[in-house]
């Protein structure tokens, strides 16, 4: 509320966000607990700015910033990079493992995860929940790379098996030979669709035979927003789970161009460009022809159609080997590990 008195106005698509516009200039305020990152076009803004908030509140000034929430920030001319070497080290440290053997990729592909043949019933109070909370924070922050890993592991967090703690294990060894890595999202010409996606499914690849979906957003050559999530209902069809997919990716579209739209950085009227590799699930979203295969999905699923005949998303077709979101997906051998590992602009900082 002190805030808006000084003309600042809440976002409405995140609210943790603040936003001032005056002309083409803008400042923003982001709020977490009782930590600030503010952002400004110019000097001039960002000393309003700093002076709005000190009239109201007791702050210190940190100057530019370089950690916030366990997330480092490293700034230059052309380029802003977030890493967690420090937290990912300490984690290391604690499980004993800083002198380990480190792999190329966080989960082998040739040994498939079960379910623990035991069956005891089990509790979420024990070390391998601890630490796959721990690693998660890591997966939803800056890495990625290790997002499908963890999003498997937490489906046996109440009975995990040995072979689950060797999986976790193997997680921090990955981490331990790419500690040193960081996003960087890089200063690019301005073009009026800044930030684009790819969006992948694993048809039956859980447990429950239900589908997992993962998409990945990347503006200056980074991701900026990621998911690795099993899906709500099994799927009858390689088709019905990448559509599902696609329906998933769409929302998020939405989000961030809600967000870009009001900080004044997008055009409403231009689609975001979304790409997908299956045909059959981009034909679906395009044109409701297949109505036999699909009138049994569930309607929600089905506003992706209103978005793409709305111009609102842009659905478009890539090869397997351009599909980075594959990595969300499922476990890759290591060079497609590694490669859609780099292309999401996670590389050694």
């Amino acid at each position: 509320m002190k805030l808006r008195r000084h003309r600042y106005a809440h976002l409405r698509s995140d609210p943790c966000a603040y936003i001032l516009c005056i002309g083409e200039e803008f400042a923003i305020i982001t709020v977490w607990v009782d930590d600030l990152l503010l952002f400004a076009t110019t000097i001039r803004l960002m000393n309003k700015m700093k002076s709005d908030i000190k009239a109201k509140w007791e702050v210190t000034n940190l100057g530019e910033p370089s950690k916030i929430v366990g997330i480092k920030i490293t700034m230059s001319k052309d380029s802003i990079a977030i890493s967690q070497r420090r937290y990912i080290e300490s984690i290391l440290k604690k499980e004993g493992l800083e002198r380990a053997n480190p792999v190329g990729m966080p989960l082998d592909p040739n040994t498939p995860l079960e379910p623990n043949p035991e069956g005891n019933e089990g509790n979420h109070s024990n070390s391998f929940a601890r630490l796959l909370g721990e690693l998660q924070f890591i997966a939803n922050a800056t890495r990625p790379d290790i997002a499908y890993t963890v999003n498997r592991l937490v489906a046996y967090t109440t009975n995990p098996s040995l072979q689950h703690v060797g999986a976790l294990k193997r997680i921090l060894r990955y981490l331990l030979g790419t500690r040193d890595h960081a996003i960087v999202y890089k200063a690019l010409p301005q073009e009026p669709n800044f930030f684009y996606g790819y969006v992948d499914a694993s048809y039956g690849n859980a447990d429950d035979h239900r589908s997992i979906s993962g998409y990945v957003f990347l503006a200056g050559n980074g991701a900026i927003t990621w998911s690795s999530r099993k899906q709500v209902s099994i799927a009858l069809s390689s088709t019905e789970a990448e559509y599902v997919a696609l329906s998933k990716a769409a929302r998020e579209a939405c989000w961030l161009k809600s967000l870009y739209s009001k900080l004044g950085l997008l055009q409403e009227d231009i689609p975001t460009l979304i790409r997908g590799d299956n045909d059959g699930s981009i034909a679906m979203a395009r044109n409701p022809q297949f109505h036999k295969s699909s009138k049994h999905i569930a309607i929600w699923w089905h506003w992706v159609r209103d978005l793409v005949q709305e111009g609102k998303v842009f659905i478009n077709s890539c090869h397997d080997p351009e599909q980075m979101a594959d990595v969300l997906t499922k476990a890759l051998p290591c060079p497609k590990h590694q490669k859609h590992t780099r292309e999401m602009g996670l590389v050694p900082a």
